[in-house]
């Protein structure tokens, strides 16, 4: 076929194979006939497609290889009636009154259209045949109206109308057919019934009247759930549950075999649902355990019963000490009495406390481990960071009390950073026996046997070892400076007895040795003090380095006192005491002896002056 018969108006559109060659290169290689290929889209038109490519044509001699292949198909021409009333404003009108003509009685006829062409398979499956039955009337068929030819027409039964998609939204807008609304049982079967590929979407009239809204039976069950949940709700909130505290605070007394008070209660949905308590005190006395707050979840199936179960029970901002936990085991086991009229099943811990005296360890969250006949066995804690664990189990003597900690640090910015810790201990009365403290500190590790006492006056005893200990780090801690370098080995024995726990520091009582390995003494330098022998006192500076230094130390509650103190720095060698007050002021003498010398006699040397810059002058023999 020529190429220059191709209409302008002719649109083509890919057929499967021509989807198929799309993805498989093998199938069209030449590149300007896949490049006409892949302009296909059902809707451009020969013309078009010319005017893309630039190249008219070329471009027809590929749609004819193209469709000789049958990769492409011919669609619907532009001049058809349906797409002329795209391009023109005026084509719908002329269109309808043109269709309108041929099928009326009244004046004069326009001319009989030319033959048509034979229509394709594809335009063939576009036809909507007249049905015979009824004549002159719009009739509804398969979801879609036609016109009918009327008597006296020039059209013979039977004549068919080929319409596109356009032409019946067309009819389909202008007709007024009441298409009956189908029931609820017939929507509920289309619903359950299992989709087929024999379905079709269903066509439905395009109206141009206002969406009306409705309540569609599903619709209706939601929101009337909504509605009784926030009854219920608002309902929860305003209840007046102040008028039952009373009949709340004998019950619980009654279940825990103490008195109770409760200073307010509400119902809370957030963060969980639950009964409200606060400020809860049970027990009078030292021993009365106040909590500020208790939240409860009952179990619902025993609100009715005679005794109702709690299947948690949370307590915040409790403070733990020895007589609050051995009065919680107790209530906790008058609470599985047969005459309680509460029981708890679980009990959790939020923002806890453990304490002694005034020393506290809190912000811990944990939970009671209850045993099978739900007594309280342990309470399990743990720091908000996880850094921390203490675990507390109640017994006949007392509280047993373990500690265990990695990268703990007392409180946030102190200079005591624990690398690992392990506490054992019983309190019993008044008295926390730690017979256990182990802890790796300032790169080494730290034993002790401790025991803390409250009574009229805080106080405290015991012995400990330490085992390389960095000198740098712990005189930073103590707020002596860095001016100590080694490693240091040593045991202490401390007491110290106070009105007040933390005065206890100031009046801490010690004794012991200690041993210094590899270090170095900063701000004195014994050696240029010897050979400048100056009658003055002088800042010298400097360093003294040392393979070992050993002595005593002690310790009071207005200075630390080395004493016997012996150094060994190679060739030189030197003893005495040096004696450090409280406001960090030096005083002691060292004697210093250089071998190699002529002379073997040892040099006194005197220090004096602040710890950050000493004096040092030679002292008469």
């Amino acid at each position: 076929m020529d190429p220059d018969l191709l209409d302008a108006n002719l649109v083509f559109a890919k057929t499967p194979a021509g989807e198929e060659a799309m993805l498989q290169r093998t199938r069209v290689v030449q590149r300007n006939i896949r490049m006409v290929l892949i302009l296909v889209d059902g809707n451009a038109t020969v013309a078009e497609l010319c005017e893309k490519t630039g190249n008219a044509p070329i471009t027809q001699n590929a749609l004819l290889e193209l469709e000789n292949d049958g990769f492409i198909e011919r669609r619907v021409e532009k001049n058809s009636v349906w797409r002329h009333a795209k391009d023109s404003p005026t084509g719908v009108v002329a269109t309808a009154i043109r269709v309108v003509s041929e099928f009326s009685t009244f004046g004069e006829k326009p001319p009989a259209a030319p033959a048509q062409p034979p229509l394709s398979d594809a335009q063939k499956s576009r036809i909507i045949p007249f049905p015979e039955n009824r004549e002159g009337r719009l009739s509804h068929s398969s979801g879609l109206l036609t016109p009918q030819p009327s008597l006296s027409g020039g059209l013979h039964s039977g004549a068919a109308i080929p319409l596109n998609r356009e032409a019946t939204a067309a009819l389909l807008e202008t007709a007024d057919v009441a298409v009956p609304r189908p029931s609820l049982m017939d929507r509920l079967k289309a619903i359950t019934r299992p989709a087929t590929a024999d379905d079709q979407p269903d066509l439905k009239p395009i109206r141009r009247s206002r969406p009306r809204w409705s309540l569609t039976w599903s619709l209706s069950l939601l929101l009337g759930g909504l509605l009784l949940c926030a009854l219920l709700f608002l309902l929860a909130l305003f209840f007046p549950y102040a008028n039952y505290l009373p009949e709340v605070e004998a019950s619980l007394a009654q279940s825990t075999g103490q008195p109770a008070k409760i200073d307010r209660m509400h119902v809370s949905f957030y963060p969980r649902p639950g009964m409200l308590l606060g400020n809860v005190r049970l027990g009078e006395g030292d021993d009365r355990v106040q909590i500020a707050e208790v939240r409860l979840q009952p179990a619902l199936l025993t609100l009715r019963a005679d005794k109702i179960l709690f299947k948690e029970v949370e307590l915040s901002d409790l403070r733990l000490s020895a007589n609050a936990v051995a009065n919680l085991s107790r209530m906790l086991a008058s609470a599985q009495s047969k005459s309680a009229r509460a029981g708890v099943l679980r009990v959790t811990l939020r923002n806890a406390a453990f304490s002694f005296a005034e020393l506290v360890i809190g912000e811990m969250d944990g939970q009671c481990e209850l045993s099978a006949d739900h007594l309280l066995e342990s309470i399990s804690l743990r720091s908000q960071d996880r850094s921390l664990q203490l675990k507390l189990n109640p017994g006949e003597r007392g509280v047993a009390v373990q500690i265990d900690a990695i990268a703990w640090r007392v409180a946030q910015g102190s200079p005591y950073l624990f690398d690992s810790l392990n506490v054992k201990g019983t309190i019993e009365g008044s008295d926390w026996v730690i017979d256990s403290f182990e802890s790796r500190i300032f790169d080494g590790l730290v034993r002790a046997a401790v025991i803390l006492r409250d009574g009229q006056q805080a106080a405290i005893a015991g012995e400990l070892s330490f085992e390389r200990i960095n000198a740098r780090k712990l005189g930073e801690a103590l707020g002596i400076g860095g001016q100590f370098e080694g490693e240091t080995n040593g045991k202490l024995k401390f007491s110290a007895n106070s009105a007040s726990w933390p005065g206890l520091p100031a009046a801490l009582q010690a004794n012991g040795n200690f041993t210094m390995h590899r270090g170095r003494l900063g701000g004195i330098d014994l050696p240029e003090a010897v050979r400048r022998a100056s009658a003055a006192p002088a800042t010298l500076g400097g360093w003294t380095r040392f393979e070992e230094l050993s002595g005593a130390i002690t310790v009071t509650p207005n200075a630390f006192l080395f004493s016997r103190l012996l150094l060994n720095a190679g060739l030189m060698q030197s003893s005495g005491q040096i004696e450090l007050s409280r406001n960090l002021q030096l005083r002691g003498r060292m004697d210093v002896l250089m071998r190699g010398q002529a002379d073997h006699s040892s040099r006194p040397i005197l220090i004096s002056g602040p710890l950050k810059s000493p004096l040092t002058q030679t002292a008469k023999r």
